[in-house]
């Protein structure tokens, strides 16, 4: 059978790739048929010839099939792309208790490769999943790490949103901020704007009706505000001019009136950070390191990405260990002190996530990339991407990254991936409804 030129091209690039690898490995194709590597590559480390060569020659966006093991790279070295601000720890690493469940590797979910176990999903080819911990009443009962060291960062892509989310809820908190204000009371050099009297509360909700909407088909089209504006956030201003990622945010148009419907975007997040630091008075990435980072006894520092004005990227540009992403989640349940010493997340905030959200705007909007079989959640609620009607709440990131917290359980289930596959938080919602609330 002859395989079609753009066939045989991969499979040459696969298998020039593979031949500057030590380990002998074999390529897999995929479900579009393109040939990749094993995500165990990406754990055994990587040739300086490859790295100085993905280094060079990568460019956004990505695609998955022979571009896949430079993903593999770029996502555990995103500080080489972009310029960094560290995100400090401090004190003493707060470890973890183990009581292993071997029962979880055997929980069964759908997700675009099939139905499985998660034992089968790990060991998938075609998976990409690098790394799965399950948390339980403050003990890791579940940890693998296919494609990735323990001690590797990875990119968290959209699941950093999270934590301008919390930092938005801490300065609800203290009376700095009313989410049911509108945001240019707040950056009044936004009056005149197409954001002038839109709430914070709608844009948290990823509903402020403007023409920002994240889609691939816009992410990638420069000719669009949103394509635009990720252009110049990755630092490239092609055709753009003198033009600044602020200009593109503030001069978006309206599309419908806020509050009423879900239309997914990175630059909601990047309002809420500019209102975050006008408030605070402190750069974003600083204060994730006083309120957040450096009260949960991480293992390691985290990352974020700058763009050309050196703002943070929380929208998508994270980046930290597995186990700190789980101890991040852990701030969300009654194990908080496994982790902290102080509670971060208030009890009342977290009621908001949980009970403050509007179905409405959810039923309304625009669908979620579940995999398939999953089940609907409830609503989506301040930068988190679903609520449950029991409670549980999750994020999702591009490319497979998630963070799954069950409050009521006590359940936290973190996992970094390279895909462009559906479906890894259906295990992590299995997972949860498998284990008892913890004594």
């Amino acid at each position: 059978m002859k395989l079609p030129q753009c066939h045989v091209v991969s499979m040459l690039i696969t298998v020039l790739t593979l031949a500057a690898l030590k380990t002998p490995i074999f390529a897999q194709e995929d479900q579009q048929g393109q040939f990749v590597i094993p995500v165990s590559q990406a754990k055994q480390g990587f040739s300086a010839e490859q790295s100085y060569r993905w280094r060079q020659d990568f460019a956004w966006p990505t695609s998955s099939g022979p571009a896949d093991e430079s993903n593999l790279y770029y996502f555990l070295h995103w500080d080489e792309f972009l310029p960094h601000q560290t995100v400090w720890r401090a004190g003493d690493v707060r470890s973890f208790e183990r009581a292993p469940n071997s029962a979880l590797g055997q929980v069964t979910a759908s997700s675009t490769l099939g139905t499985m176990s998660l034992d089968e999903l790990l060991s998938h080819p075609l998976s990409r999943v690098q790394g799965f911990v399950v948390v339980h009443g403050g003990r890791i009962v579940y940890e693998q790490y296919p494609g990735m060291r323990e001690q590797d960062h990875h990119r968290w892509f959209s699941v950093g949103k999270s934590i301008t989310g919390l930092l938005v809820g801490l300065l609800e908190e203290e009376g700095r901020i009313d989410v049911n204000r509108a945001i240019d009371v707040y950056l009044p050099e936004l009056f005149a704007t197409k954001w002038q009297g839109i709430r914070v509360i709608d844009i948290l909700d990823m509903a402020s009706g403007l023409d920002l909407e994240e889609t691939d088909e816009v992410r990638y089209d420069r000719s669009t505000s949103v394509g635009a504006w990720f252009q110049i956030e990755n630092l490239d201003t092609t055709g753009l001019g003198a033009l600044t990622s602020d200009q593109i945010l503030f001069d978006v148009g309206n599309k419908r009136a806020p509050g009423e419907v879900l239309e997914y975007s990175s630059m909601n997040t990047r309002m809420l950070d500019l209102l975050v630091e006008r408030v605070s008075g402190q750069r974003v990435a600083e204060l994730v390191s006083d309120r957040v980072w450096s009260k949960l006894g991480a293992e390691g520092d985290a990352i974020v990405a700058l763009n050309l004005q050196g703002r943070a990227g929380t929208y998508g540009m994270f980046s930290s260990r597995l186990r700190d992403l789980a101890r991040y989640g852990m701030l969300y349940t009654p194990s908080w002190d496994v982790v902290a010493t102080e509670r971060v997340v208030p009890q009342s905030l977290l009621d908001r996530i949980r009970d403050g959200c509007r179905p409405d705007i959810f039923a309304r909007g625009v669908a979620l990339g579940l995999g398939p079989g999953a089940e609907r959640p409830r609503c989506n609620s301040r930068h988190w991407d679903a609520v449950f009607a029991d409670g549980d709440f999750f994020k999702l990131g591009a490319r497979g990254q998630g963070l799954y917290i069950s409050p009521a359980r006590d359940v936290v289930v973190a996992f970094f991936s390279t895909t462009t596959e559906l479906g890894w938080e259906s295990y992590a919602r299995a997972i949860a409804k498998t284990l008892e609330p913890s004594e």
